[in-house]
C-alpha cells in the first residue's frame, strides 16, 4: 500500500507534523511493507512556516521594522526548490508583535523588508496574509520595496492608517518588482461595511470613530492608486495588504491551500498514492469549504484516490461525504467537551489509526 498522510493541525493540541508522524507510526506498526509519504498541510495561516520546515525549507532571519516602528527579528522560509520563498506577513506586522493597539499608527514596512530580502534569494514570494496589527493599505510594505509617496504639500512620507487621507500621488522604483502571490482566504473588499477597517479594525484596537477615519483613508488612497480594484475579493485582507499586492505589485490573490499544495507537490503525491489520510481537530461542514480538507477532497476525487479523515471530533453532515470524503474517524477517547492535552490527543489519534489499519488488513 502507498499511503499519503496530509493532515492539517489539530488546533490547540497537535501540529500538522505531529499528526502526520503519529498516523505514520500506527501504519508502520500494523501494515507490513507499507510505503508512506508525509505531507503535513496548511492553508497559509498559523503553522505554515513549521509545515514548510518539515518539507525541507530553511529559515532566514533578519532585523526588520516592527508594526510600531521598533526593530524586531523576523524570518521567512526558503523552499527546497530554490525558487520560492514563503513570507508570513504577521512575522513583521502581526498583533502579537506589539502591545500597541492602534491601527491608525502601525506600519507594514517590515513586511516589505522581508519581501525585499527574500526576492534576492527566490523568484516567487508566497505572502501569507492575516493577523496584522495594521491598516495602512500595505503602503508601508510598498515604501520598503522602493515606492515613494507624496502628501498634499508635495512632501515624501510613509503613510499609515491615519495619514492615508493625506496621499496625493506616488511613484514606483526603477528596478524590477518582486513576483508576489498572496495567500488569502478572506474575501473582504478594501473599504465599506465589509472592508478592512469595519470588520477587522475593532479587534486591532479601533473604536467606532477610528474605524470611520480609517475607512475614509482607505477610500481616498485607493482612489489615487487603483480605485477599480478596491472591491476585489481579498483587497481588505491584513489591513489592505491584499489591495497593495494586487493593484501595485500585480500579484495574485489566491486561497492559501491552492498555492501551498502546488508548491509542495500535492498533486504528484496524490497520483502516487493508493490511500490518502487527512484530518483536523474539529470536522464540520465548513471543513470542506475552501480549507485544507476540502482542497484535498477535491484533488483526491479528481485523481480517483480514496480519502479518509481522522479528527478530534466530528459533526454529522452529508456535505462532508458529498465533497469526496469516503469515511470519517473521530478520536472520541476523551471527554467530548474538553480540550485534551497534546499527549492525550496523540494517544487517542494513534489508537484510532491503529484500528483503521487493522481493518484494512482484513481480507
Amino acid at each position: 500500500m502507498k499511503l499519503l498522510i496530509c493532515p492539517d493541525s489539530f488546533k490547540g493540541t497537535l501540529s500538522a507534523q505531529r499528526v502526520a508522524t503519529t498516523v505514520w507510526s500506527a501504519a508502520q506498526a500494523v501494515l507490513p511493507g507499507v510505503e508512506g509519504r508525509l505531507l503535513p498541510m496548511s492553508d497559509g495561516g498559523e503553522g505554515s512556516s513549521e509545515c514548510f520546515a518539515f518539507w525541507g525549507a530553511t529559515r532566514r532571519t533578519l532585523t526588520v521594522t516592527g508594526p510600531d516602528g521598533v526593530p524586531l527579528e523576523a524570518g521567512y522560509m526558503l523552499l527546497p526548490d530554490g525558487k520560492t520563498a514563503y513570507v508570513e506577513s504577521a512575522e513583521a506586522c502581526g498583533l502579537e508583535k506589539t502591545s500597541r493597539r492602534d491601527p491608525s499608527a502601525t506600519t507594514t514596512f517590515g513586511v516589505g523588508e522581508l519581501i525585499r530580502d527574500a526576492a534576492a534569494h527566490a523568484e516567487t514570494i508566497l505572502l501569507g496574509l492575516g493577523g496584522s496589527a495594521t491598516n495602512d493599505m500595505g503602503l508601508g510594505m510598498l515604501a520598503a520595496l522602493g515606492f515613494t509617496f507624496y502628501n498634499k504639500n508635495g512632501e515624501t512620507y510613509v503613510p499609515v492608517g491615519k495619514t492615508l487621507s493625506d496621499l496625493a500621488s506616488f511613484s514606483g522604483p526603477s528596478f524590477p518588482l518582486p513576483r508576489v502571490k498572496a495567500l488569502c482566504d478572506v474575501t473582504n473588499p478594501l473599504y465599506g461595511p465589509m472592508g478592512a477597517a469595519a470588520i477587522y479594525g475593532p479587534q486591532k484596537g479601533a473604536d467606532p470613530e477610528m474605524v470611520e477615519m480609517l475607512d475614509q483613508g482607505l477610500r481616498h488612497a485607493s482612489g489615487i492608486i487603483a480605485s477599480d480594484l478596491a472591491a476585489a475579493p481579498g483587497a481588505g485582507a491584513a489591513g489592505g495588504l491584499g489591495f497593495a499586492v494586487k493593484s501595485v505589485l500585480g500579484g495574485e490573490l489566491a486561497g492559501g491551500f491552492d498555492l501551498i499544495s502546488q508548491a509542495v507537490g500535492l498533486p504528484e503525491a496524490l497520483a502516487w498514492a493508493d490511500l490518502v489520510i487527512t484530518g483536523e481537530g474539529k470536522l464540520d461542514h465548513q471543513s470542506v469549504m475552501g480549507k485544507v480538507i476540502g482542497g484535498i477532497a477535491k484533488q483526491s476525487r479528481i485523481k480517483g484516490v480514496p480519502l479518509l479523515v481522522v479528527c478530534g471530533m466530528a459533526e454529522e453532515s452529508d456535505v462532508i461525504y458529498d465533497a469526496g470524503v469516503h469515511a470519517v474517524f473521530p478520536c472520541t477517547r476523551y471527554k467530548p467537551n474538553a480540550l485534551p492535552s497534546p499527549e492525550e490527543a496523540e494517544k487517542a489519534l494513534y489508537h484510532t489509526c491503529e484500528n483503521i489499519f487493522r481493518m484494512l488488513r482484513i481480507q
